[in-house]
């Protein structure tokens, strides 16, 4: 289940949770929040700003944090410009809306990795590597297919032509192994004839 974690200012929790249905909602303390625990994880924050003042700015770089103002002055703080800022001017679906798609995007977990924004973590030991976009693209749609043809990818994700010559999809496939190897992921990416493989 997609899961973020949440913290308020205010006693809004209950109506949070009914506001993201389709997530897991970990309320937490402001203390927690300042001991800076959290790493690769999909955290809201509503604030009026002060609290802001007190959070280091690894929290904000190593996690995906939304913050959302409940009062009209920006908070200038260089610390929190990893951070995906709304103010409480904002509809409250577009907010519900903006705010889903940012943690559905950018945390994804299968098996025992997770994506987060372009990083795969190794969820068991932690390590990590980066992916670039395309790399990304093609792993999440072998997770959400398991089997898929070559020519597929190359006509989705690459944009080419189907009867184009190239070796190009097997060299990204080469690199998202390699990727998945280095973190000593379970997960496998098999190639036989035109099609290819996820299994673990």
């Amino acid at each position: 289940m997609r899961e973020f974690y949440f913290y308020s200012e205010k006693q809004i929790h209950k109506t949070i949770k009914e506001m993201f249905i389709n997530f897991k909602v970990h309320t937490v303390s402001e203390e927690r929040i300042k001991k800076n625990n959290f790493i690769n994880q999909n955290i809201l924050l509503i604030v009026g700003g002060d609290i802001l003042g007190g959070i280091n700015k690894s929290f904000f770089y190593n996690n995906n944090v939304v913050i959302l103002y409940t009062t009209n002055k920006l908070y200038n703080n260089k610390n929190i410009l990893e951070a995906k800022i709304f103010n409480k001017q904002i509809n409250i679906n577009k907010f519900i809306d903006e705010v889903t798609t940012s943690f559905v995007r950018s945390s994804f977990h299968h098996e025992d990795i997770k994506i987060i924004g372009e990083r795969i973590i190794n969820k068991t030991t932690d390590k990590e590597v980066f992916l670039t976009n395309l790399e990304k693209d093609i792993l999440l749609l072998l997770i959400d297919q398991k089997q898929t043809e070559k020519n597929f990818l190359l006509e989705s994700i690459l944009k080419i032509k189907k009867d184009t010559e190239t070796k190009t999809i097997e060299s990204h496939l080469t690199r998202i192994r390699n990727k998945l190897f280095k973190i000593n992921s379970k997960l496998k990416i098999l190639s036989k004839d035109d099609k290819v493989f996820l299994t673990s």
